[in-house]
């Protein structure tokens, strides 16, 4: 009984090294984003796939996965969400890993907490600056406000930039240093918006004695080299944080499958099946395979609606529910099987006419990694 995440190492690790190689010929190291459920591998998994890579750092999402990648991993570690003195019970979990883990800790700080941060034990941090995102980040007016106030206690690594997945309109044309006489239209807003960041950065780089180091999310390494041939970069270093293009980018290399554990005959047309004794409308045979909602099966994240397809999609997809047709993620003969009922806890009802099926089969299920939980991952070991 197990739902099942089986990798073709050597395609995956293919995939993860090329990644790397290209980012380093584009002029930035790779640091790898591991996070959440691990895209479904596991973070301790993830963890050691850096290791092989020969990278020195990675990256997590908040301090509560902190102990565990320093524990998996032997390099230094960055803690993306910033770091923050409201939460009484984050605050104590920082200050209890930073007490003996502070060299190997990235804090990452994005208002007027960098006094706090120090306070509670952060000897390297980086300062986030506000971007498009709108999310988390201080103004270049804030950090060196921040800065005069906290003094030489901590040691500043560089400016984070966090970047939105869609590229942003930018109303301001960002300076170009290249002498080149580029239009600054043809760069990706992206592009735009980090050039103008850097120049604000350089100033109080060189004003508080600053290492000039950016780190930077959802940048292709083709927008790496065109911020490197519009910005002067000397003295610069870059980074760049890559989770899901780093681990599921090779999507061939990776297959999800549930075990047929179960098939009944369906005797009567009318039979009631399930928890919720769905009437079973003609269909001839229940199939009972791995694989449930706490595997992530059929557990959806808000979807964006931006095109008119999506939204027809959507609508289609409320209509099938309506009417008790949900298609199953699961697959036999490249076909969706319906859903009896809802998925319970570790398995699914799903119809099938083929007298072939039989128990012990197991059925390709697509999933998002992100969301799903695997029983075993195979592969990796």
């Amino acid at each position: 009984m197990a739902f099942t995440l089986t990798v073709d190492s050597e395609k995956f690790r293919k995939h993860t090294a090329s990644v790397v190689s290209e980012y380093g010929s584009a002029g930035a190291t790779v640091v790898p984003v591991i996070k959440g459920n691990g895209y479904g591998f596991s973070r301790r998994l993830l963890s050691h796939e850096v290791t092989r890579l020969g990278l020195k750092q990675l990256a997590v999402g908040t301090v509560w996965e902190l102990e565990q990648a320093l524990s998996d991993f032997a390099g230094e570690v960055r803690v993306l969400e910033p770091f923050t003195m409201h939460d009484s019970t984050g605050l104590a979990e920082w200050k209890r890993l930073l007490e003996h883990n502070a060299p190997r800790v990235i804090v990452t700080v994005s208002d007027k907490q960098l006094v706090a941060a120090t306070q509670a034990g952060a000897q390297k941090v980086f300062l986030e600056g506000s971007t498009s995102m709108h999310r988390f980040g201080m103004q270049p007016h804030e950090m060196s406000a921040a800065l005069d106030e906290v003094g030489r206690q901590v040691v500043i690594v560089g400016l984070s930039l966090h970047l939105p997945i869609a590229d942003p309109t930018i109303t301001h044309v960002a300076i170009l240093e290249s002498s080149q006489k580029t239009n600054a239209r043809v760069l990706p807003g992206r592009v735009l918006e980090v050039i103008g960041w850097l120049g604000w950065y350089r100033e109080l780089a060189e004003q508080h004695g600053l290492a000039q180091h950016v780190s930077l999310s959802h940048m292709t390494s083709h927008e790496v080299k065109q911020l490197q041939e519009h910005f002067s970069f000397d003295g610069f270093t870059c980074d760049v944080r890559i989770g899901t293009s780093l681990w599921l980018g090779a999507p061939d290399a990776l297959a999800v499958t549930g075990t047929v554990l179960a098939i009944h005959e369906m005797g009567m047309s009318h039979t009631r099946v399930g928890y919720n004794q769905i009437d079973s409308h003609g269909h001839k045979r229940l199939v009972v395979v791995s694989g449930g909602t706490s595997h992530g099966v059929a557990l959806a994240s808000p979807v964006s609606t931006r095109t008119i397809r999506k939204r027809v999609i959507a609508l289609s997809e409320g209509v099938f529910e309506a009417v008790g047709k949900v298609r199953s993620p699961f697959t036999w003969k490249r076909d969706n099987l319906v859903f009896a009922e809802l998925p319970h806890m570790h398995v699914s009802l799903l119809w099938c006419e083929d007298t072939s099926i039989a128990v012990g089969d197991v059925l390709p299920c697509a999933i998002r990694n992100t969301v799903a939980t695997f029983d075993r991952v195979i592969g990796l070991d």
